[in-house]
């Protein structure tokens, strides 16, 4: 694997783990109690309403780190290598944290699609 293609890898991953934290940390400035919401085992309409923001940062994330993927040399392996990385982390985070369970698996199920979706959306912009 050439030098580009690994920077490539650590500048997706960063990225997606960089705008991720920011858009959490925003969501925590404007709504302070969405920080709470690992905590409880109920959730209020409100609370799902914050948990899927979250999944939606997370996903923009995604898509915005296969761009810059694809934008450093990175092809579709590298876009999968940055997929189960990420993937790891959020299987770590699901570990420690537990609840809710349907998120995670969401959350999951969303990461290599839209990892995807930002490299095709860097090779049509070409």
């Amino acid at each position: 694997m050439s030098l580009k293609k690994i920077l490539s890898i650590i500048v997706g991953f960063g990225s997606i783990g960089v705008l991720s934290s920011l858009l959490a940390k925003m969501q925590g400035i404007l709504f302070p109690t969405s920080m709470q919401l690992f905590e409880q085992t109920i959730w209020t309409f409100d609370d799902i309403i914050q948990l899927i923001i979250k999944s939606a940062c997370v996903y923009f994330g995604c898509i915005t780190g296969g761009i810059v993927t694809a934008s450093c040399g990175g092809e579709k392996k590298q876009q999968i290598i940055v997929s189960i990385s990420i993937m790891s982390v959020v299987i770590w985070l699901w570990i420690i944290v537990i609840h809710p369970l349907w998120f995670w698996a969401l959350l999951l199920a969303g990461i290599i699609p839209f990892i995807l979706i930002g490299n095709k959306i860097k090779q049509t912009s070409l």
